[in-house]
């Protein structure tokens, strides 16, 4: 490692630190950038908050820069399941429609899509085989009714990474909704929502993004955004 990256992670004193896909250790910048906010607010209350806003809006110029995406894009959440939900509960559902994902989906992807069911809407998963989940066993549980497939990026369990570009062009075919839960992948692999076709994707910021927990990306694509009710 180079080390003036080494020297912005102090992890690297003690340990070869290699479980980012859980909690990522704070870099430096990270640390300093959080003291910095704590400090104002310890001494001026809400009377810089203008200049929190345009931090805040930095930010999302950064993330839309990092996913290929707009600014109006992008939003903050408190975590990948918070802006899972926002997508599973904004949508207006149709009794008999679906929704088709894998069975081994970490739970933020499962549950907001299996509380459907109290409208009527099937959840369909695809088994898990070998540590895989081959696309032909996602796409067969597709039909006229699917509204939406959803997926991980990179699987929690296994580290098996999502064909994303294809599933993502077979959902745009079909106007399917293509969800993904980007945060075992987001920041450490080129993740490009137009060439993945992806209509909305969420991700945490601690694991490869190098942030704190509680600081999340909800990225809904302009395409959808008005099927979609806060």
């Amino acid at each position: 490692m180079n080390d003036a990256i080494r020297q912005l992670f102090p992890v690297t004193e003690r340990y070869i630190y290699m479980n980012h896909a859980a909690i990522s250790p704070l870099p430096r910048p990270t640390v300093e950038a959080m003291t910095r906010q704590a400090e104002q607010v310890m001494r001026h209350g809400t009377v810089k908050v203008a200049e929190w806003w345009e931090a805040i809006e930095r930010t999302r110029q950064h993330v839309a820069r990092l996913v290929n995406a707009r600014p109006e894009e992008i939003a903050f959440m408190r975590n990948t399941s918070d802006g899972l939900s926002v997508i599973a509960n904004g949508l207006r559902w149709r009794e008999g429609e679906n929704v088709v994902t894998a069975g081994c989906e970490f739970p933020a992807n499962v549950y907001p899509w299996m509380r459907l069911r109290t409208y009527g809407v099937e959840l369909r998963l695809a088994p898990e085989r070998d540590g895989r989940i081959e696309l032909e066993d996602l796409l067969a549980l597709v039909d006229r009714r699917t509204r939406v497939l959803a997926v991980s990026f990179v699987q929690f369990a296994s580290g098996f990474r999502m064909d994303l570009e294809r599933l993502g062009e077979f959902c745009r075919r079909r106007d399917i909704l293509f969800v993904v839960d980007a945060i075992q992948g987001l920041g450490a692999l080129p993740f490009d929502v137009e060439r993945f076709h992806v209509d909305a994707f969420a991700a945490d910021g601690h694991k490869w993004l190098l942030g704190p927990e509680g600081a999340a990306i909800l990225y809904v694509s302009s395409r959808v955004l008005d099927r979609l009710e806060p």
